[in-house]
């Protein structure tokens, strides 16, 4: 308004000609003036890289430029706290928004996740479940329809569920993994193959018994151990000893199929500018219909089944575990219980994408670091062979209930050091104006936990003891362990502590970790996955030796969706003949 006031005034003034030249001179000042206002703006006191705050889209395009390569955004945020050589900076990615802020310290991402409550999850992460409908996680914490969704669930990670329903079936799927190996091993003749996608088939298979146990006959697995047992080597092309056998896999059926690749369309949803009107249009699409529909025309038959096993006193798989506790919670209400519901629909599927997609890449992971660290590989096969004498002296596999009375640290170790490996950054959305480190940080920032940089793979950053928030000081610390040695190495000793009588024990504490999460939203269902890595992998490398694979098949990179996943899981199997 200011400008055209000039304008206004000086032309009556000035010839057609000067009028016209002050016309084009106030349109660059107003532009060039405007551009400014829309210029990323600093938070005052972090870093940040100054280079971005001279685009309208920020640190954008470089993001962009290097996950178009790599695939990995939690290393990228790595990069950037790196870059500034602070625990806390800030990046420049969504245009006319607010930076996000990234958290390089693992004690104050563990106080924002566990006792800070004006951090929630961010509206980005919820919109982009949207395909997942009415399912729990979808819910901020203070809702109480989040804890009333959860509490239908508080009987499926307890002992009797997971190892009376549970782990039976992930020891028979791990033996039909092991004679799918076997039988892709004999046909490969020593050359390497991939066995990602048979990870996946095994946690889809492990996710369709959670929901419906046997009520339901698809498998992912059976059609591949069929396929691959009725092949003759003569199928097989010559090749190299180097050249990795691309064994055909079978077609699932369409619901598994919907539950594989629903993960996709979360991650879509997730990274769009606009994921609401993304979510609409994909939602118009053959390719999303085909996938949902299966949704609609499985999950309800199944909730069926459940209602009629309820109702007869029968209560083994999730499903009816959630009808027992609406049921439960009705009557506490004095109401009637939602039994035939898309609520139970919603979050049975739901559990089935995430609880397949995470841990079929788990799997994968375990088997490329053991892969490339023989010496832990050998460690751990030693430790199964002690654990189980009498498994060794008769010949055979050890049970299921021998795997899960075991303590075996290294195995736990194992684990855990993958997964620390592995990051993927917890995001959290402030509710209100507050401070991270001492420095203010505006309601509706996006404060992201930076996991694969300083503090867990590379030596923490120096920090202000004094900034850090009440609560953090607070709370009581463990002392970091050995950060001179090179935190990017396969190292399951770390996790491990000596006793004053000479015994080894796993320590779950022994130094940072956010591979499941932490607080009320942490990864709900962490034991059966935990589960389903230490019973499968512990039959893996019973039966077979991991050896060394070509270096173009090989490596350690990944890509970010709702989890990290590995790009290549390759093997080149020997069977293990210690008896």
């Amino acid at each position: 308004m200011a400008l055209l006031n000039i304008y206004t005034t000086l032309t009556s003034f000035l010839s057609p000609t000067a009028t016209l030249w002050l016309a084009v001179s106030l349109t660059v000042l107003g532009s060039y003036l405007l551009y400014q206002w829309l210029l990323p703006k600093p938070l005052p006191g972090i870093p940040f890289n100054t280079e971005a705050t001279k685009s309208l889209f920020g640190d954008a395009p470089a993001m962009s430029r290097e996950i178009s390569v790599t695939g990995e955004f939690s290393m990228w945020l790595a990069h950037q706290v790196e870059r500034m050589g602070e625990p806390i900076c800030q990046v420049f990615i969504r245009p006319f928004s607010k930076p996000w802020i990234l958290v390089g310290d693992f004690h104050e991402a563990q106080d924002i996740l566990m006792r800070r409550t004006e951090f929630e999850k961010p509206q980005f992460l919820i919109d982009g479940l949207l395909a997942l409908g009415d399912w729990n996680a979808r819910y901020k914490t203070n809702d109480p329809t989040f804890r009333a969704r959860r509490h239908l669930k508080q009987d499926l990670m307890a002992p009797n569920f997971l190892n009376s329903f549970m782990g039976p079936f992930l020891h028979s799927e791990g033996l039909k993994l092991v004679k799918l190996f076997e039988a892709k091993m004999k046909l490969a003749d020593g050359r390497p193959f991939s066995v990602r996608s048979d990870y996946y088939h095994a946690a889809l298979d492990t996710m369709v018994h959670y929901a419906f146990g046997g009520n339901i006959p698809d498998s992912a697995t059976d059609p591949q151990l069929e396929t691959i047992s009725n092949m003759r080597p003569s199928q097989i092309p010559p090749a190299s000893k180097d050249e990795p056998v691309i064994f055909p896999e079978t077609p699932i059926s369409p619901f598994l199929a919907a539950v594989h690749h629903a993960p996709d369309v979360l991650e879509k949803t997730t990274i769009a500018w606009a994921p609401k009107l993304s979510f609409w249009w994909w939602s118009q699409q053959p390719w999303f219909r085909k996938i949902f529909s299966q949704k609609e025309q499985v999950v309800p038959k199944q909730l069926d089944v459940a209602i009629r096993n309820f109702e007869a006193g029968e209560v083994k798989t999730a499903l009816e575990h959630h009808l027992m506790r609406e049921k439960i919670a009705a009557e506490k209400q004095g109401r009637e219980p939602l039994l035939n519901s898309h609520i139970m629909v919603d979050e049975i599927f739901a559990d089935m994408i995430a609880g397949h997609h995470t841990t079929g890449g788990s799997m994968g992971w375990v088997t490329k670091y053991l892969t490339g660290y023989p010496e832990a590989q050998s460690k751990l096969r030693d430790a199964l062979y002690s654990a189980f004498p009498e498994a060794v002296a008769e010949k055979r596999f050890p049970t299921f209930e021998e795997l899960r009375r075991a303590r075996i640290p290294y195995l736990e170790a194992v684990i855990e050091e993958t997964l620390r490996l592995t990051p993927f950054s917890m995001t959290r959305e402030a509710t209100e104006d507050t401070e991270i480190l001492g420095y203010k940080i505006p309601k509706g920032c996006q404060v992201f936990m930076v996991n694969a940089g300083p503090g867990y793979l590379s030596p923490s950053l120096p920090i202000n003891e004094n900034a850090r928030s009440p609560t953090s000081k607070a709370a009581k610390r463990r002392p970091h362990w050995d950060e001179s040695k090179d935190l990017k190495l396969f190292e399951p000793e770390r996790w491990l502590v000596t006793k004053e009588d000479g015994s080894v024990e796993f320590d779950a504490g022994a130094g940072p970790q956010l591979g499941f999460g932490m607080g009320i939203r942490q990864c709900w269902g962490r034991k059966l996955a935990h589960l389903e890595i230490r019973t499968i992998m512990a039959l893996v490398v019973w039966n077979f030796e991991l050896l060394e694979i070509p270096e173009a098949l090989g490596g350690y990179a990944g890509f970010d969706g709702i989890s990290r996943q590995p790009q290549k899981v390759y093997v080149r199997l020997r069977k293990v003949n210690f008896w």
